[in-house]
Order: C-alpha cells, then sequence, then structure tokens
C-alpha cells in the first residue's frame, strides 16, 4: 500500500518511529522531505505524492493544527482529491485534542487513539485497511463473471431515466433515510448577506440523508449505550410515553456528530443539508415558493419550552416534506451540520471550506423562527459546544444504510 505520513515538524521524532512500523510491514510510505526542492517545486512534489497514495495519514497535534502549518495545506489537497475520506483516511491523535477542534474533514472518519504504542496501533489499524481493501479486490474478482449482466441491467436502469440505488432504507438504528442523486442543484440566494451564500450552481454526488431528525426516542437508545456521555439539557423533562417522537434538542455539535458516527452516519456537510432542503430549482423552501403556514412547517411557535409544549413529533408536517421527502427541515428544530461557518467571500464569490474555525453551522430554523429565517437558504452559527433547546440533528451517510 502507497501511504503518505503527514505531520507537523516538531513531531519528526514519533513519525519517524511510525514511518519504520508501516515500512516492515511492506508499505511504500513517503515520509522524508527534506530531499524536495523548494517553492513551487516543493508543493507539486507533496501534490504528486499525495495523488500516488492509497491512504494518507494524518499526525494530530497542536503543531500539526496551527495556522501556519504545512500538514494542513496537505490536508486540504486530500479534501480536494478525496470528498468522501472513508478507506482513504486514517486521522491519528498524538495528543489529546477535543473532536471540536478537529477539522470537518478528519472528525468525518474514526479517530485512532491509543493511550500505549502509538506506532503500533497505527500499524495495526493500516493493517486493517490494507486487508480490507485485499477483500474488496477479490470480491471484485468474483464478481467479473458477472459484470456483463450487470452493465447490460445498468445501461437499461439508465436509458429508462431510472437510478440503482434504492431511493430509501433504514439505518441501523431504525431512523428511515432518503436518497438525494448526484447533480447539479441551486444553492444560495440572489441577495447575499452574512446568512446566505451567493446563488450560484453546484454539483454533489449522491447521498442519503435522515427523512426526520433524530428523536429522543432514538437518542435514549444511544445514551444507553453510552453511560458516560451526558444527557441533553433538560432531559429529564422528557416523557418516553409520549414523547418519544419529538425530535431530541439541547445537544452540542460534538454530541450530534457521536449519534451519527454510532449508527456508522455521519452529519451532512452544508451544502448537502440545502440540496437536500431544497432541490434543484432554487426554491425558497422544501415545499416551495409559497410562504409557510401551520399545516406545512411548525414556525412561530413562542410556547414555552421544547420538550413541554413547542416542540412537535417528528413528520407532523408531510405537506412540508422536500422534493426527496426530507420532512421538518423548516422550523420545528434547527440542525447541525458539519461545517464550520463562513462568511461568504463577497458578491459573487464563496468562500472555500475552512478546515478549523469557532463555530459549526446551524440549518433549518427552529420552531420560534418566523417565516423568513425558516428559508433554506438560511444558515446560522453557533460555538459547537452551545446547547440550546432549538438545535438538534439529523444524519446523512455515502453509502446505502444498513439496518
Amino acid at each position: 500500500m502507497k501511504i503518505f505520513l503527514s505531520y507537523a515538524s516538531q513531531d519528526r521524532a514519533v513519525a519517524d518511529v511510525i514511518n519504520h512500523a508501516l515500512l516492515e510491514q511492506g508499505h511504500d510510505v513517503f515520509f522524508d522531505r527534506d530531499d524536495l526542492p523548494a517553492g513551487e517545486q516543493y508543493h507539486s512534489s507533496i501534490r504528486s505524492a499525495i495523488e500516488r497514495a492509497d491512504l494518507f495519514i494524518f499526525l494530530i497535534s497542536d503543531h500539526a493544527l496551527d495556522a501556519g502549518s504545512y500538514t494542513l495545506t496537505e490536508l486540504d489537497i486530500v479534501s480536494k482529491r478525496w470528498p468522501q475520506p472513508s478507506g482513504r483516511l486514517l486521522p491519528v491523535m498524538l495528543r489529546p485534542t477535543a473532536l471540536d477542534q478537529l477539522p470537518a474533514f478528519v472528525t468525518a472518519v474514526s479517530v485512532l487513539e491509543s493511550p500505549g504504542n502509538i506506532a503500533a496501533a497505527t500499524a495495526d489499524a493500516v493493517h486493517v485497511l490494507a486487508q480490507r481493501g485485499r477483500r474488496v479486490v477479490r470480491k471484485r474478482a468474483t464478481w467479473a463473471l458477472l459484470s456483463f449482466a450487470l452493465v447490460a441491467i445498468a445501461i437499461f436502469a439508465f436509458m429508462r431515466g431510472t437510478s440503482s440505488l434504492p431511493t430509501e432504507s433504514v439505518g441501523v438504528d431504525g431512523a428511515p433515510v432518503v436518497l438525494v442523486p448526484a447533480g447539479p442543484y441551486i444553492m444560495g440566494d440572489a441577495e447575499p448577506s452574512p446568512q446566505q451564500a451567493p446563488r450560484e450552481t453546484r454539483d454533489l454526488p449522491a447521498f442519503y440523508i435522515d427523512r426526520f431528525e433524530v428523536t429522543t426516542g432514538r437518542y435514549a437508545k444511544f445514551l444507553a449505550a453510552h453511560p458516560v456521555v451526558r444527557p441533553p439539557d433538560e432531559w429529564e423533562l422528557v416523557d418516553m410515553t409520549t414523547q418519544r417522537e419529538l425530535p431530541v434538542v439541547g445537544v452540542d455539535w460534538a454530541d450530534a456528530h457521536a449519534y451519527c458516527t454510532w449508527v456508522n452516519r455521519r452529519l451532512p456537510t452544508d451544502a448537502e443539508w440545502e440540496k437536500a432542503a431544497r432541490g434543484t430549482d432554487g426554491r425558497r423552501y422544501p415545499w416551495g415558493d409559497t410562504r409557510p403556514t401551520e399545516a406545512l412547517a411548525n414556525f412561530e411557535n413562542a410556547a414555552p419550552g421544547g420538550y413541554s409544549g413547542g416542540l412537535a413529533p417528528v413528520g407532523t408536517h408531510p405537506k412540508g416534506q422536500s422534493p426527496y421527502g426530507a420532512q421538518d427541515m423548516a422550523g420545528n428544530a434547527n440542525e447541525w451540520v458539519a461545517d464550520w461557518f463562513v462568511e461568504p467571500a463577497g458578491e459573487g464569490k464563496i468562500s472555500s471550506q475552512p478546515l478549523m474555525g469557532t463555530e459549526r453551522v446551524v440549518r433549518g430554523g427552529g420552531r420560534m423562527d418566523d417565516a423568513e429565517r425558516i428559508r433554506s437558504t438560511m444558515r446560522y452559527r453557533d460555538a459547537p459546544s452551545m446547547r440550546n433547546e432549538q438545535i438538534g440533528f439529523r444524519c446523512a451517510s455515502d453509502d446505502v444504510p444498513r439496518p
């Protein structure tokens, strides 16, 4: 396996030990940068090495996350080459670092932590990934005899204008999910502001997103499996006999990320959330351009307390669903997404998504917000540690979730 080992210069000693452990396994590791020419040639050589690699190992430390560290440039190259990092990225924790301090691209996969020999743990993890890759190759070889039939079926499906991906499925937590097909869509608004990106056409690969916000009933199972996790704010007010279909709120970004990881999914990106909410035609709301009503969304609801009157059970407003069948994407509970918040760079421009930041994007508007604030283009922000009775979340995935 070709491996690119990314580390800060201050961490070279431990990186060298990890490098030798990987070399002993027979891997081809790009490690030593001392012989590279300076300037643009250095950058080009690094980029070429990353593009040739099968696996990118990112050694996490305060030095590697420093704004001036070249490791973040390497990570940015990887994020553009492999937008879906599963199986391609292995983050390794050298020193304890809070998850909400890590780039969203890094937290999209499991971070390797080991209280013991970090070099041995890294080598073991790489061995598992290599074995998994070999199994994939063998499986592909087994299915090679059926390739002609599969191609014929795919062509037939394409000619009929259908997709081979199931449009609906159910995750391991029993949550129904819907398919958002690949292709272009309109993101942003013709009148950009700090809360709205400029209107432009973007393109995304296919992905799945939860039909509903994560409920208290499903989150209770997560808490039961992780007794050390701090419950959401006002969790003691939830009556599981009558309120298990309410969206869970009072969770911070790390809570939401942890839940999605537990069910083998992830938080949707900012761009994915907007496409799932408004489809491809640039509509203002999930249901279209007409202003919301009580039949379409839970909004302008100032009832005191979330669990004790303000929140509506998920799926209460099916007439307000998005073109893909995702519900409650306007009003009810705001939703955490994966990205750090960044303001638009200016008229007609989009700032690139930062690898680090201080606030995460929050989407959808809450049950107290008015009609303007629950539009599908509106983007809000909060510190990742914020727990608010209006903020919940839903999960997404690249592949078909399996129960």
